[in-house]
């Protein structure tokens, strides 16, 4: 197996291929250890050594630990126990749990079976090497379920049994998990079905309501191996995740490694001897509207780590039953926030999203309307102008968004760049094939694809695009389809020119002079890209573009009346309503850190819809990439003692190819600069 470990990112770098090279071998990550790697190889690499990152403002926050001695004797001491796992399910998603029945010398011995079978002779562990979900094995064991899906791969290796409703007989499991295997599973099924009943009485049910609704009729159970990692700070164990379980009850080893993310921070879940860590999946958040949280595991040089996950559900063969928001838990002012679904249905496909977030409605949700600015008579009157640039200060430091009207580009340019849009994509498959590709190096001044970070992002987008480079040197006409020849240059052109405008209004929003950002070549570049968002049979499953900031200084976006935008502000998702004759303008990353956070990048998508299709124009102002030697750092100007800068300097370059790597992914690249 040959499998590149260099640490620059190399242009011919197929990934696809590596991750086949390493699948072949049958021995996982502890087969690459064994092999003496002291480099981790690329298709390990996170694109942020996020595990680098430590806070100086972080609290020591503590996962609570709940002790359940003598809740079956005693109802107040019940009723205790009860209320500090109400407490926890809905602040943390997550506890520990102490005096839980489970003799301690049975946690050691199935914690000793993982290890052995992972550490047994390689020809008899790659006799249970499966990626087939479906095949008669009881027991299957890789590495990463997900790899030819995830955007990075995981510093871990597992095994996988579903130990109930029907338990594999003992010649069904490989000789190094026969003796503590099946005698753990069976108590992690009683153990679940008393934290079903304290769940229960937690929610003002009756005890059983749960296990009666098959909550935990099902038990996988999985078994973590993860060897020693020569660059942690690089790789991670398991990515930040939520699990497809009702409840998972999780014994770990002393190393550590586990995090959950609470309060806005990334919390350790310390190890304590003979406890066990329970956490709520999603599927309890879909039927009880509790809290799941988000954790991963860290890759650590201390090594291996070992992890026995249980996961308790109905099993897959019960694919008829239907689980929705319990009814005794809704009212008027609490209605249902997920629809129904089986637990078969709800495991993801390639457009799926893991979590359906736009079938949540929010009775809670504010009526919130993003700021719209008219740029009538700005360069008239300078008492309107101050007060379009008090407007524009105001709109960028609070949402990093607004939309604006009476800025000098003609209805009728912009109605028809959004029919030469349409024109390209309805066009003749075999006409629009040509211009596919995902070269980014290709001279070719036009370039279509489906999902440019395709083989990188963790869901793929309900879109379609395509890409050209309008400046600093546009285009000749015959070097664009002919479906975009008449309106996509004029209508570019007017985009610079109107690009030059708003970095004059930023600039003096800032207190420096107008021509500031123009001066530091803010705006020579321009790409613009042609979405075009086909209707979706099944809009709540699937998301147009994922949650994301922009890698430009400025963005300027034509979309049409269909909608679908949304903008992440002040804790919830906002709809940008189309207006007849706007533009959407937010800042970008590069904005961001040159003002050094006084200005906002803010996270942004748009939803799938059953009506379709959408298009938009959006247009990146930014330097051009062939500016690739020029420095971008906080501006001196915007800095004081008590205001340092926050970002390393960065060439656009640099910082786009990073953003590139990493793909969307549901958080900002900026994390990647900060000092």
């Amino acid at each position: 197996m040959a499998l590149d470990s260099s640490s620059a990112i190399q242009p011919d770098f197929d990934r696809k291929a590596e991750l086949r090279a390493f699948d072949e071998t049958r021995a996982g990550v502890k087969g690459l250890v064994d092999a003496g790697i002291t480099e981790v190889p690329r298709i390990f690499r996170l694109a942020s050594p996020e595990n680098l990152i430590v806070s100086e403002q972080q609290r020591e926050l503590i996962l609570p630990t709940i002790d359940l001695e003598g809740m079956n004797e005693d109802p107040i001491r019940r009723k205790e126990v009860v209320g500090k796992v109400k407490d926890a399910l809905e602040s943390w998603g997550f506890f520990q749990i102490v005096n839980h029945g489970i003799p301690i010398e049975i946690m050691e011995g199935v914690k000793k079976e993982v290890t052995g079978f992972f550490e047994q002779d390689d020809e008899a562990k790659k006799r249970l090497y499966s990626r087939d979900m479906r095949g008669s094995s009881r027991l299957k064991y890789n590495s990463n379920f997900d790899l030819y899906a995830a955007p990075v791969t995981n510093w871990r290796d597992t095994f996988f049994c579903t130990m109930a409703p029907v338990p594999p007989k003992p010649h069904e499991l490989p000789p190094t998990c026969r003796d503590m295997w099946p005698e753990y599973s069976s108590r992690v099924v009683k153990l679940g079905g008393c934290l079903l009943e304290l769940i229960s009485e937690a929610l003002g049910l009756d005890p059983n309501y749960l296990s009666n609704m098959g909550c935990a009729d099902g038990l996988d159970v999985l078994g973590h191996y993860y060897p020693s990692c020569p660059q942690p700070e690089l790789a991670i164990g398991t990515p930040n995740h939520t699990d497809n379980s009702f409840i998972t009850i999780l014994l770990q080893d002393h190393v550590g490694g586990l995090q959950v993310f609470y309060q806005n921070q990334w919390t350790d879940v310390t190890p304590i001897p003979g406890a066990l860590v329970v956490n709520a999946g999603d599927l309890l958040q879909a039927s009880l509207l509790s809290l799941f949280s988000q954790h991963k595991v860290l890759a650590n040089k201390i090594g291996p780590r070992v992890s026995v996950a249980s996961f308790l559900s109905t099993g897959l063969n019960q694919s008829s039953k239907v689980f929705e928001p319990i009814k005794e838990l809704l009212s008027d002012d609490n209605p249902a926030k997920y629809r129904g679904t089986t637990v078969k249905d709800y495991v993801p496909r390639i457009f799926r999203l893991a979590s359906p977030e736009n079938l949540i409605v929010s009775e809670q949700q504010r009526e919130l309307i993003l700021p719209t600015i008219d740029l009538e008579g700005i360069e008239e009157d300078p008492i309107r102008r101050k007060e379009v640039v008090g407007k524009v200060k105001d709109a960028l430091e609070s949402w990093g968004f607004f939309q604006m009207v009476n800025h000098g580009i003609p209805i009728e340019i912009m109605e028809g760049v959004k029919k030469e849009v349409i024109g390209f994509f309805e066009q003749d498959d075999e006409v629009k094939k040509q211009w596919y590709s995902r070269d980014l190096s290709s001279t070719r001044r036009l370039r279509y694809n489906s999902n440019f970070d395709l083989y990188a992002a963790p869901v793929t987008n309900w879109r379609d695009t395509f890409f050209c480079t309008m400046a600093p040197d546009p285009p000749k006409p015959h070097e664009l389809p002919p479906t975009c020849r008449d309106m996509w240059l004029e209508y570019s052109s007017r985009v610079v020119k109107l690009g030059g405008c708003l970095l004059e209004l930023i600039s003096e929003a800032l207190g420096l002079d107008p021509n500031y950002l123009s001066n530091m070549g803010c705006a020579d570049g321009l790409d613009v890209l042609g979405h075009y968002y086909p209707s979706c049979p099944q809009p709540e499953l699937a998301i147009g573009t994922t949650s994301h900031t922009d890698n430009s200084f400025i963005t300027i976006l034509l979309q049409d009346h269909v909608g679908g935008l949304q903008v992440f502000y002040q804790n919830q998702w906002t709809d940008v309503t189309p207006i007849p004759g706007a533009l959407v303008v937010n800042a970008g990353d590069l904005l961001q850190l040159v003002t050094n956070d006084k200005i906002v990048s803010s996270q942004h998508k748009v939803l799938a819809n059953k009506i379709g299709p959408r298009v938009s124009v959006a247009s990146f102002l930014s330097t051009g990439l062939n500016q690739s030697s020029k420095v971008f750092e906080p501006i001196k100007e915007l800095l004081s003692d008590d205001n340092p800068a926050k970002y390393r300097g960065t060439t656009v370059k640099d910082y786009v190819d990073y953003f590139f790597r990493k793909g969307l992914d549901g958080t900002s690249a900026l994390s990647h600069f900060k000092i």
